[in-house]
């Protein structure tokens, strides 16, 4: 049986608001938006926009593993787990989630965001005033169940897995429907040719 502590994410993380400036067809580093973030928590590699980096922007330099989510706008709610070291600075409508290491694994905390438990309290929290809104404020009061690291390491481990599974199927479904279509059309096409009779 896993042993656990129910906490207010405000409790054992910390929040980051992104960095103010237009987004760019070319630049340093990568900009990420809000609607870099597709519907499963994972980076949008279409549309891509960049930002220079200068002292300023620098600050808001991402790493791997790094947490990131929209706070305004259709994509509320919604968490990046950032997928590798490429250059790349956060937008002023994205939150950094930063846990304390010793208590929250990044990639729990994700697998969690992505969780009817997480969205049940996020869709309470919101404001709905013209454009929703589910700012940091918000975001401290989201109750998380936080096994211990050795626990959550395992839970994750299991989690990635699955989300391994379904990204390859959602992946590799479109090649396969593609496949057979090709397939129906060359067999439907030999079946109604016939050859003419001597």
């Amino acid at each position: 049986m896993f042993g656990y502590a129910i906490v207010a994410l405000g409790e054992i993380a910390e929040f980051t608001y992104g960095y103010t400036d237009k987004a760019k067809e070319a630049g340093d580093a990568r900009f990420i938006r809000i609607t870099d973030i597709d519907e499963n928590g994972h980076l949008n590699m279409s549309n891509v926009k960049y930002v220079s980096l200068s002292p300023d922007s620098r600050k808001y330099l991402l790493k791997k593993g790094d947490l990131l989510m929209a706070r305004t706008g259709a994509t509320y709610g919604k968490t990046l787990y950032v997928p590798n070291d490429d250059p790349a600075v956060f937008a002023s409508f994205l939150i950094k989630i930063t846990p304390n290491p010793r208590i929250l694994m990044n990639r729990y905390y994700w697998h969690f965001a992505q969780s009817g438990l997480y969205w049940d309290q996020v869709n309470k929290l919101v404001s709905t005033g013209g454009q929703p809104q589910f700012n940091s404020n918000a975001l401290r009061q989201v109750m998380i169940m936080v096994p211990t690291l050795e626990q959550q390491e395992r839970i994750t481990e299991l989690l990635d897995r699955f989300d391994g599974i379904c990204n390859d199927l959602s992946n590799g479904l479109p090649a396969e429907i593609e496949y057979r279509k090709k397939q129906y059309e060359y067999y439907r096409d030999k079946l109604l040719t016939f050859k003419e009779k001597d």
